[in-house]
Formats: structure tokens, C-alpha cells, sequence
């Protein structure tokens, strides 16, 4: 009896021993496909960067490019560990089902950004608004999209929240329209307050006068309220000064 259960640990050692080197090669493989990956993929982008001016586009070919070498990698360390390579497909296969499930918010935001990086409604240094977050986009990510907001702030929202909400893409036109209201006393000159206006907002700096500034009238309940229209570039860094300025040169 002690000799059969002996006989069994020492069949195990040697089958362990055995496969052991294998499971090191195929180990070995996938740390050197990963580095490799993470070459091509810088290789790549510095590459396209030379000739695009789309940032989604140098994103996409070189992710993919990357992907591409890590799939082989695995692919070769499966079989270097007995699978052949039908059947390393297959496992592949089964096992993107298994952790598809595990993962879906993960998995949905990395299609999101994959399919945001094919429709680019916007791209690297793009000033866009995605719900409550606005700022200049930094980097499309695998999982989410990486922004700075005008205050300094980094902020990362998840692609697929990106995908599913209205963007506003400010960079995709070379100027913007602002409104800016003006409450007048009761007793004001009407007439005169907006000769004013018009006259500031063709002096100062920053506003076009094509299309032509002007000043509107809106009645409310107990005052009237001038609103000043006029277009600008469409930098919104500078939007919030040149509103200050007009309202300073206003008053």
C-alpha cells in the first residue's frame, strides 16, 4: 500500500519535471510577445505619426498591429506546451466566451473605444464636451477616453459612456457663437445701451465681425435684457476672457 502511494507522488514528479521546461518556454514566449507587442506598437505609431495628422488613426493601426503580435505569442506558447494549433484556436475561442462574460463592462468599453476610434467624431487635442466633462482630449484608451478639463483637472470617462452620450466636438469648426446677457436698469436708455453695445463689440479684440455682432431685445417680466451675439474662434480657453472683456468694456 505505501509502496503503490510512493509509486504515484514519484509518477507525478516526473510528469511534472517533465512539462515543467515546456511551461517555462511558453511562459518565456508571452513576457517577449508582450514586450514585442509594446515595441510594434510605439514602432508603429511613431511611424504613421510622420505622415498622419489623425491621431485615431496612428491609435488604431497601431493597437491593432500590437494585438496582432500578442495573439501569435500566445498562440505559439499554447503549442509549445503540446496544443496544436487548431486547437489553440479553439481554446482561445472558449476562453474569449468565458471572459466575456467576466468582463463585460470591460469588454464594452474597449469595442466603444474601438468603434469611437473608427467614427472619430474626435480626436487627440480635440476640445470636446461629453455630458457634465469638457476639456481637451489627451488619449483614447482601451478602456476610456483621457481628458483635461479647463480648471487643470485630468479626468477618464469610460468609452462606452462616451459612445452613449450626445459629444459635442468644439474643434470641429473654426468659430463659436456666444450670447452674452446683459440685464437693463428700469429707467435705461434702451436705444442708447444697445448703440454701446454694438459700438464695444465691434472694437474689441477677439470678436468677428463676420458673421456681424449683434444686439438683441428681450423683454421680461420687470427689466429688459440686452443679448449680445457675436462669433468668436472656437477656443474655449479663450471664450470666458473675451465674454469678461466685452462686459468690461460694457461698464
Amino acid at each position: 500500500m505505501t509502496a503503490s502511494v510512493g509509486q504515484a507522488f514519484t509518477d507525478l514528479w516526473h510528469k511534472i519535471a517533465n512539462i515543467g521546461p515546456k511551461w517555462l518556454v511558453a511562459l518565456a514566449i508571452l513576457i517577449i510577445a508582450w514586450l514585442l507587442a509594446k515595441l510594434v506598437r510605439l514602432s508603429v505609431q511613431k511611424a504613421i505619426s510622420k505622415t498622419s495628422t489623425q491621431g485615431h488613426i496612428d491609435l488604431l493601426i497601431a493597437r491593432t498591429a500590437s494585438g496582432l503580435v500578442l495573439l501569435a505569442g500566445v498562440v505559439v506558447a499554447l503549442s509549445e506546451i503540446g496544443m496544436s494549433f487548431s486547437a489553440a484556436l479553439a481554446a482561445l475561442g472558449l476562453a474569449s466566451v468565458g471572459i466575456g462574460f467576466a468582463l463585460q463592462g470591460v469588454l464594452g468599453n474597449l469595442f466603444a473605444g474601438i468603434v469611437l476610434l473608427i467614427q472619430h467624431p474626435f480626436t487627440i487635442g480635440d476640445q470636446i464636451r461629453v455630458g457634465d466633462q469638457e476639456g481637451v482630449v489627451e488619449n483614447i484608451r482601451v478602456r476610456d477616453t483621457q481628458m483635461l478639463t479647463y480648471s487643470g483637472e485630468r479626468v477618464f470617462v469610460p468609452n462606452k459612456t462616451v459612445f452613449d452620450n450626445p459629444i459635442i466636438n468644439y474643434s470641429s469648426t473654426t468659430t463659436l457663437r456666444i450670447d452674452l446677457r446683459v440685464q437693463l436698469a428700469e429707467d435705461a436708455d434702451v436705444e442708447a445701451k444697445r448703440r454701446q453695445a454694438l459700438k464695444v463689440l465691434e472694437s474689441t479684440d477677439g470678436v468677428l465681425q463676420q458673421p456681424q455682432p449683434v444686439v438683441l431685445l428681450e423683454p421680461e417680466k420687470d427689466a429688459v435684457v440686452m443679448v449680445l451675439r457675436f462669433w468668436a474662434d472656437s477656443d474655449r480657453n479663450r471664450e470666458l476672457k473675451l465674454k469678461s472683456a466685452v462686459m468690461q468694456a460694457l461698464k
